[in-house]
Parts: structure tokens; C-alpha cells; sequence
């Protein structure tokens, strides 16, 4: 799988995004702001990442972060 996904990357499927101070900010205000889901610092900064790399949306089983991407204005997968 992790070779599928690194092929997709170099093919230009995915877009990395790199873990910076702003994409840590960005977590921060996550954390803050959307208070009617709480989130793990883990998914903050998923969601900060996704945000960064300008998604449209996010694939998750977690309930919680996937609550919190749709108040952040991204797609989730499985809905």
C-alpha cells in the first residue's frame, strides 16, 4: 500500500504538504475556534494540513475529525 501511495505522490495524485510553523498555527486555530467538535491535537493538525494544501476534501473513519472537517468547509469520505 505505502508503495501504491508514493507512486501516486511522484505521479502527482497527492500534494505534499510540509509541517510548518503557519500549518501549526493554523492547527491551533482549529483547536479554537471549532468548539462544538472537539479535536485531538493529531487531527488539528490533519485538518491544518488539508487546509494548507487547499483540499476539497478528506477520507476518514474518525467521527470526530470527520464532524470537524465539514465545519472547516471540506468534502468527507465516507460521508
Amino acid at each position: 500500500m505505502q508503495h501504491s501511495i508514493l507512486e501516486r505522490l511522484d505521479g502527482g495524485g497527492y500534494q505534499r504538504v510540509e509541517l510548518t510553523r503557519a500549518v501549526h498555527r493554523r492547527a491551533e486555530q482549529f483547536l479554537l475556534s471549532l468548539t462544538e467538535t472537539p479535536l485531538r491535537a493529531a487531527d488539528a493538525l490533519h485538518l491544518a494540513l488539508a487546509a494548507s494544501g487547499r483540499a476539497l476534501s478528506m477520507a476518514s473513519f474518525d467521527g470526530r475529525l470527520r464532524r470537524a472537517a465539514r465545519a472547516a468547509g471540506l468534502l468527507t469520505y465516507p460521508a
